[in-house]
């Protein structure tokens, strides 16, 4: 073959080559897919490194059912996180997270002692922007807020549609959180579980409620052991609700009472929750013991001023069988605060089985625990404190 056939030949070997390329490629486009050759100089090892930082990046969210049904998509271990409402926030400082909030309610900057996540934790709080309102005017979070602070997620104490319409404008995961007002709840273990579970501290979480459930197997089992056990009879006066009241503020299902297996003279009226009582009715019953919240004391001495004559007719005021509470309700149930009321109360009606319990002692081992703080010193500058009362001497 000359020069000129062997060059003629070449060229139409590349021509053919080009064609059969280019129709391959064409055909690949056909079917959706290329065949075209990794031409990557990656190895296998690579490659799976690949794969792994996919699987990775597809396992950093979960989906999760929150307290009010709603199912949505979370990150997980999240650093960056918020809480509307006191539940989240009063949970995310027993599980021993608030380095983790971003923002706060300006309802949290006021300090109050008897709302102990909030006293102990109040100068962080201080330094942190305000997303809302908060405190008594209610769950008002503020959109703009909030996504300049930029949490991962939201834990919010709301409702489904407010949930869904904040989620929906700032595009954060919103978890509703509730708590009922019992002290011992499984509804409540939930949701430490459920927050717990989301910021890393699945830990904490388990030993809140194990620490939660043997508190109340301990002091059934003392309450069942008392002599007199479930026949004693008391009146808890000075119940906050809607605001202030005095002695006949009361509650029925009184929870010191319920974990104590103390009759509670006002769950006779029919009534649920907090009310005020016919106090003819308390005369009448006659109460072995009566408990008054600090917070109202003052209003239970005006009452006492305006009817002393009525008050010494009460055997218990007469005998001397009338004890303190430390108030526990502020912006919802301070488990902690609550807690220390069950012991004052058991330590209180039944001596013989409550003997190895100081309820102030025991105030700041369970405040400590919760909090990682003893609060009987602060409480009592404040007149919070468990002691005998004398009516007379209000």
């Amino acid at each position: 073959m000359n020069e000129k056939s062997r060059f003629l030949h070449t060229m139409l070997t590349v021509a053919l080559t080009l064609v059969l390329a280019f129709a391959l490629l064409a055909l690949g486009g056909c079917n959706g897919e290329s065949h075209m050759p990794d031409l990557s100089v990656g190895s296998e090892s690579d490659n799976a490194h690949g794969a792994s930082r996919n699987q990775a990046e597809n396992a950093s969210t979960k989906t999760i059912t929150d307290m009010v049904g709603r199912t949505l998509d979370v990150p997980l271990n999240a650093t960056r996180i918020v809480g509307y409402g006191s539940v989240p926030l009063r949970t995310i400082s027993y599980l021993g997270a608030t380095d983790l909030v971003v923002g706060v309610e300006m309802a949290e900057q006021e300090d109050y002692v008897a709302c102990g996540y909030r006293h102990v934790n109040v100068d962080t709080f201080k330094q942190l922007p305000v997303i809302g309102e908060g405190g008594s005017k209610g769950v008002t979070p503020n959109e703009e807020a909030l996504a300049l602070v930029a949490p991962q997620i939201v834990f919010a104490s709301i409702d489904k549609d407010a949930a869904d319409s904040l989620q929906d404008k700032t595009g954060i995961p919103v978890v509703c959180i509730v708590q009922n007002d019992k002290i011992f709840d499984d509804q409540y273990y939930d949701a430490i579980k459920l927050i717990g579970g989301l910021i890393n501290k699945e830990d904490r979480a388990n030993e809140l409620v194990k620490y939660l459930q043997d508190t109340q197997k301990d002091l059934a089992g003392r309450a069942a052991a008392a002599s007199g056990s479930g026949t004693k009879t008391a009146y808890a006066a000075g119940i906050s609700f809607r605001g202030g009241h005095g002695f006949a503020g009361t509650e029925a299902q009184f929870p010191p009472f319920v974990e104590t297996k103390v009759i509670n003279i006002a769950d006779v009226s029919g009534q649920a929750g907090a009310f005020d009582i016919d106090i003819e009715q308390i005369l009448a019953a006659q109460p072995e013991y009566i408990f008054v919240e600090t917070s109202n004391l003052s209003l239970v001495k005006d009452d006492y001023i305006n009817n002393p004559a009525y008050f010494s007719s009460l055997n218990a005021v007469a005998t001397g069988n009338t004890f303190s509470l430390v108030s526990y309700r502020f912006y919802g149930a301070n488990i902690e605060l609550a807690i220390a009321n069950c012991y004052q109360v058991g330590a209180v009606v039944y001596p013989d089985a409550f003997s190895d319990i100081d309820p102030t002692k025991k105030l700041d081992q369970i405040s400590t625990f919760f909090l990682g703080k003893p609060l009987s010193a602060d409480l009592a500058a404040e007149g919070y404190e468990f002691k005998q009362l004398e009516f007379a001497a209000l």
